[in-house]
């Protein structure tokens, strides 16, 4: 199969040739930036984006970069994979003695060291885009940036999966923001002249193309009523809002928590989190103690 483009009408680029270390090679890459527009056809809703966005208001907006969502999703899967198994290896154990004891036995302490290791594991920082200003904040091992909305640099690209040899499995797309020295802000300063940070990831090219619409739309003309309504649960202080604007029972209060607990833990345990990466005091000075994930 050969490699082709990607099926947006942004114009081609060599951008990824000029790094200095290529840690993974793409292809077909597309410059969506600068200037910054969108992909034709495609929605800017914030509908389900809530997974990608770590915070919104009028002022900035903190994106979710591709490891910290895969984060967010993880426990949520893990926990209906576990429930299921655990599930099956009980009605099993209904006619074969000691399966599912044997089963609990192995998966259970499994299940407790993935939460142990998420909850004690750093949360990175997300991307921050500041309307006010224009400029977009990134934080990239130690080192933060500042760069000018008008310069930013994002393109779009993809991998070719491969299952066996030479067996094509799955095209999975990506989204990356270069980092370029001139753009330093503070911090340690940057190793390389220019570095690129992976924001998205999908093996559904449109599902990058969504996000990428929705941030445009978001610095041009801000959030509207359905963002405040698609974004209401992203931490767990939006979702203790939204839990005392319903009028329901108690019984069905504990249902929607014990939801959440199993469906989207991260929205409740990363607000305890113990280890958490911040954004340093020269950032501070202008958001404030604004720490988001």
């Amino acid at each position: 199969m050969s490699d082709s483009p990607l099926s947006c009408d942004f114009p081609e680029t060599n951008i990824e040739q000029e790094l200095e270390k290529r840690l993974y090679r793409t292809h077909g890459e597309r410059l969506a930036s600068p200037p910054a527009r969108k992909v034709a056809a495609v929605t800017d809703s914030s509908k389900d984006m809530g997974y990608g966005v770590a915070h919104i208001d009028e002022r900035f907006i903190d994106i979710r970069t591709a490891f910290s969502i895969f984060r967010w999703a993880q426990p949520g899967i893990i926990n209906l994979f576990m429930i299921v198994v655990l599930g099956i290896m009980w009605l099993v154990g209904q006619f074969y003695e000691g399966v599912f004891s044997a089963t609990a036995a192995l998966f259970v302490p499994l299940w407790a060291a993935i939460y142990v290791f998420e909850f004690f594991f750093p949360l990175t920082l997300p991307v921050r885009i500041d309307r006010k200003d224009r400029v977009v904040y990134v934080a990239h091992r130690g080192t933060f940036y500042r760069i000018p909305w008008d310069e930013l640099e994002v393109s779009f690209s993809y991998n070719l999966q491969y299952l066996g040899s030479g067996v094509v499995w799955e095209r999975q797309y990506y989204s990356h923001i270069y980092l370029r020295e001139k753009h330093f802000f503070c911090g340690s300063p940057p190793k390389r002249s220019l570095q690129r940070k992976k924001i998205t990831t999908s093996f559904n090219e449109e599902k990058i193309y969504e996000r990428w619409n929705f941030i445009v739309r978001y610095l041009y003309d801000g959030p509207d009523s359905e963002d405040w309504k698609n974004l209401e649960l992203l931490n767990f202080k939006s979702y203790l809002k939204v839990l005392n604007k319903k009028k329901s029972r108690a019984g069905m209060l504990v249902v929607d928590f014990l939801s959440v607990v199993l469906l989207a833990p991260p929205i409740i345990f990363w607000s305890f989190a113990p280890f958490k990466f911040k954004w340093p005091a020269e950032i501070e000075n202008i958001f404030g103690r604004a720490n988001y994930y």
